[in-house]
């Protein structure tokens, strides 16, 4: 299932324009596009047929395992077979929906094939196996096992790595370099996603407990499982995926301290700088400081979005008003925003895939749409001399001028990589992995940094989407404005709240505030407004685990406007998704209820993860923290053991930065194989006339050049699939 049921009316016909917009948009752009799209668009079309329909199956879970084998056998069409092992549980979901013969990848121009009939190419029919062709840089793969050689035997102690479940620990394995010795001789050899380790882990921020099962008399967590969790960062995640160093966040040249005016208030990682270029006024004649107050905006008035009510918090009115004092009284100054930098982090992990994939979607390709998001997280202040009366929370800042204090409110800017070729996604992951060689602070690593980022951030960095911005989306997590009426289902008080915000409209717009991602209303929950919806949907997410939230489920709107839990919490954080009428008994029941709560925001920041509902702190939301810099880390980023809050069992792990730390760098050493295009229109007419894919899948076409064959990255295939867009 695609994004296209939670994206708003207008985003919709969004869709709909870009074709006839990305004609002219080269020249609008005005060369400053930097992506690799023109790479991945060049592969020359081939014929299809009218009817689709009769080519729709493709690869929607993880294969168990992959093989590629030299071959000659088919002259310049490719030298190597690529070969997808399905579990029984596939083949028999294949058997039964009439795709037990063919695996296609990509669209119908540019279309790949993957074959289990016995012919083309695949040894035997019906085994499970499908097999199809590509060509690869024999080199590619002899230097990459010699690299992943050096690296298995150069690991002192310990050569294990944990083994992810989407976000959870469930064991571990130990990796091994590509056999090319196997594959030069001509064997059929495993292709898996490269040797990856994790550094040791020291140095934990912050540790929630949870005092049941998973946790000591003393306080200290205890394993659940074999893959025990290690408390704490290390030098490449702090350097690579959650860079929060004062090197960095308080970079004079490039960043703005908002309590004593210090540093480059224009500077390429401030708020000032993102808004500006976001807004892209040369392209739309839109105002920066008019697009900044036009997002505050949306918190002063009642919202009604897809039905859900998203009650005021008219408190930010207060905030604006400062902030337009400290601006001269007539609009905002962007260059004197109350926002501090705490965080810049790569999300290679939520890269996206043609038919599905990443976190959008339940299908695989290796075909990328994307190279994840690249994303800001900064922290409202109010500053020396202003009223902190009527918000929630208020704290001073150690160190920073008397008076100035950091708000629990978060604003987390989040954009789409621009890459979508094998290769130029390889190399985007590189370029980030390559950060721990530098030290942060240095001209080497701050200026590399800025070149990441400045990349994705500034204006018409993608033509094809609104205001030419790689946006994403803005989402907001706060305490700080107090609602204006309790929420449905929610007991008084203050309420953290997650909104999420996009640039809607094609081709110019102000930022929309929008539904949240994979979270359904409020009302839902417990079965609040009794329609029994969240328990149908509870047990639609057995045994696959829950695809997007759509906007409409049941014949009633589904997908939220908003995500709440009230604060303060209960001693250990409890809040969490569940529905009357679950056997939480039975595993499968239990952990498709944990899938759906964990994939919602207030889930995921909440109970399912023992999180006070930041990751990465503001102010002093996580127990034990400050709000001085660098910002502290949920116990979920790094590393804890957390029982299960609506059984009490079992004791899940959690390390997300390990796991992205193994993704990123698997990533960075992709396996980039081509596939020449089938001819569709002969395969579609011998499956309308015999039922069958024809012997030869490219006859009637001519040999397209390398360049021009469809990039694939065979081993993300097997990668540990995230399905949670957080």
């Amino acid at each position: 299932m695609s994004q296209w049921k939670r994206l708003s009316p207008k985003k919709r016909a969004l869709c709909l324009t870009v074709l006839v917009f990305v004609l002219s948009a080269t020249v609008w752009a005005s060369g400053q596009w930097v992506s690799d799209w023109d790479e991945a668009t060049s592969i020359s079309p081939v014929p299809i047929a009218s009817e689709p329909a009769d080519l729709e199956a493709p690869l929607d879970e993880k294969p168990s395992e992959i093989f590629v084998q030299k071959t000659s056998a088919f002259g310049d069409r490719g030298n190597v077979l690529v070969s997808v092992q399905l579990t029984p549980d596939q083949v028999a979901e294949r058997q039964a929906n009439g795709t037990a013969d063919f695996i296609t990848i990509g669209d119908l121009s540019h279309q790949v094939i993957l074959r289990d009939d016995g012919d083309g190419g695949d040894g035997k029919a019906g085994d499970g196996l499908f097999t199809g062709l590509a060509t690869v840089d024999v080199n590619d793969l002899a230097a990459r096992a010699e690299a992943e050689s050096a690296t298995v035997a150069s690991r002192s102690g310990s050569k294990d790595v944990p083994v992810f479940e989407d976000r959870a620990i469930v064991g571990t394995e130990t990796p091994q370099p590509f056999d090319f010795k196997g594959f030069d001789a001509g064997a059929p050899v495993r292709l898996e996603p490269a040797v990856a380790f994790i550094q040791p882990e020291s140095g934990a921020t912050q540790t929630s407990q949870n005092p049941v099962s998973g946790a000591s008399s003393s306080g200290d967590l205890v394993s659940a499982s074999a893959a025990a969790v290690v408390l704490g960062t290390n030098v490449f995640q702090e350097r690579v995926l959650v860079i929060r160093g004062l090197p960095v966040v308080t970079d004079p040249a490039r960043t703005y301290n908002p309590c004593n005016n210090g540093g480059n208030n224009a500077g390429v990682w401030t708020f000032n700088h993102l808004m500006t270029e976001m807004a892209n006024p040369a392209a739309s004649g839109i105002d920066p400081s008019v697009f900044a107050e036009n997002w505050l905006k949306h918190w002063a008035s009642t919202q009604t979005i897809n039905a859900d009510t998203v009650p005021a918090r008219v408190q930010i009115n207060q905030l604006i008003a400062r902030w337009k004092t400290d601006s001269g009284g007539v609009k905002l100054d962007l260059k004197k925003s109350p926002l501090r930098l705490l965080a810049i982090l790569p999300r290679v992990d939520l890269r996206r895939t043609t038919g599905g994939g990443g976190s959008y979607s339940s299908n695989l390709s290796g075909k990328f749409l994307d190279a994840g998001e690249m994303r800001f997280v900064f922290g409202v202040v109010l500053k020396p001399g202003w009223s902190g009366t009527g918000f929630v929370g208020p704290v001073q800042i150690p160190g920073q001028a008397n008076g100035c204090r950091a708000l629990p409110f978060s604003v987390i800017v989040e954009y789409k990589v621009p890459k979508c070729e094998c290769k130029g996604v390889k190399d985007w992951a590189a370029r980030w992995v390559d950060l721990k060689n530098w030290v942060p602070g240095t001209v080497d690593y701050n200026g590399r940094l800025e070149r990441l980022t400045q990349e994705v951030v500034r204006a018409n960095g993608d033509p094809r989407q609104p205001n030419g911005s790689n946006l994403g989306q803005l989402r907001t997590n706060e305490v700080a404005l107090p609602p204006s009426t309790t929420p449905y289902g929610q007991p008084g008080g203050p309420q953290w709240e997650l909104r999420e915000f996009q640039l809607t409209q094609f081709p110019f717009t102000f930022l929309n505030e929008t539904t949240v991602a994979d979270t359904p209303e409020d009302a839902y929950n417990n079965n609040a407004n009794g329609t029994g919806l969240l328990l149908a949907w509870v047990m639609n997410a057995i045994p696959g685990g829950p695809p997007p939230v759509p906007l409409f489920f049941g014949t009633r709107n589904f997908l939220a406007g908003n995500s709440i839990v009230p604060d303060p919490p209960a001693p250990v954080p409890v809040h969490h998704w569940n529905a009357p009428g679950l056997n939480l008994a039975i595993p499968a029941q239990n952990n498709a209820r944990f899938q759906v709560s964990l994939a919602a925001c207030n889930g995921c920041h909440r109970g399912e993860t023992g999180t006070h509902f930041v990751h990465i702190d503001p102010s002093n939301s996580i127990p034990g923290s400050t709000a001085a810099l660098p910002a502290a880390l949920s116990g979920f980023l790094t590393g804890i053991v957390w029982n299960d809050p609506a059984n009490g069992a079992p004791a899940r792990e959690f390390d997300d930065l390990a796991r992205r730390e193994k993704d990123i760098q698997q990533v960075a050493n992709l396996a980039c194989l081509r596939f020449h295009p089938v001819n569709v229109a002969t395969v579609q007419a011998s499956l309308k006339s015999t039922g069958k894919l024809p012997p030869d899948l490219f006859a009637g076409l001519p040999v397209l050049p390398f360049e021009q064959r469809v990039p694939l990255a065979v081993d993300d295939l097997r990668r540990n699939r995230v399905k949670q867009v957080h």
